[in-house]
C-alpha cells in the first residue's frame, strides 16, 4: 500500500531536517509509539500500540536509516515490526524529503510503500488505509507543532 503525504511545517529547512532526522525526537510524533532506543548504527528499536478497526496492536519492531543525504535533505528508511499475540506485522520502506519554501517554512514529503503480513493483511485495504495515512498525517501535524515552538 503506498501513501504520499506532502505538507507545511511552521520552520526551516534545516530545522526540520533535524527534527525528522533525530529518529527518537521524530517518533515522538507518532502517536502510540514508546520505547525507542537506539540499537546500533542506523538502527531503533521501538514499540507502537494502536488500534486498527477491531484489533488492538502492540507493534515492537526496528526503524532502519538506509540512507541520508544531508544535501539533498532525503533519507530512506526501513521500518519492521511484528505483534506476535495477534499474528501480524508490518514492513514500510519509507523516503522523507525535506525543501525550502521561505526562510522559516519548509516542505515535508512522505512517501510510504507498506506491506501487511498476517492477521493486519486481513482487515481489508480501506480500513488499514485510513489508519496508514492518519497516522502520518497526525506525525505531520505534530512534528509542525513541535518546531512552531
Amino acid at each position: 500500500m503506498k501513501i504520499e503525504i506532502v505538507s507545511t511545517v511552521p520552520a526551516s529547512r534545516d530545522d526540520t531536517w533535524a527534527a525528522v532526522m533525530d529518529i527518537p525526537k521524530a517518533a515522538s510524533c507518532i502517536p502510540g509509539i514508546s520505547e525507542v532506543t537506539f540499537d546500533s548504527e542506523g538502527r531503533y528499536t521501538a514499540t507502537l500500540q494502536a488500534r486498527v478497526g477491531p484489533m488492538g496492536l502492540t507493534l515492537t519492531g526496528i526503524i532502519t536509516v538506509l540512507s541520508r543525504d544531508n544535501e539533498s535533505r532525503e533519507a530512506e528508511f526501513l521500518v519492521e515490526a511484528n505483534d506476535r499475540r495477534v499474528g501480524g506485522g508490518v514492513k514500510t520502506n519509507m523516503v522523507m524529503k525535506v525543501t525550502s519554501k521561505t526562510v522559516d517554512e519548509s516542505e515535508l514529503e512522505i512517501k510510504s510503500d507498506t506491506t501487511f503480513m498476517g492477521r493486519l493483511g486481513e482487515l481489508g485495504q480501506p480500513i488499514i488505509r485510513r489508519k496508514a495515512r492518519n497516522t502520518l498525517e497526525d506525525f505531520v501535524k505534530n512534528i509542525s507543532n513541535l518546531l512552531a515552538c
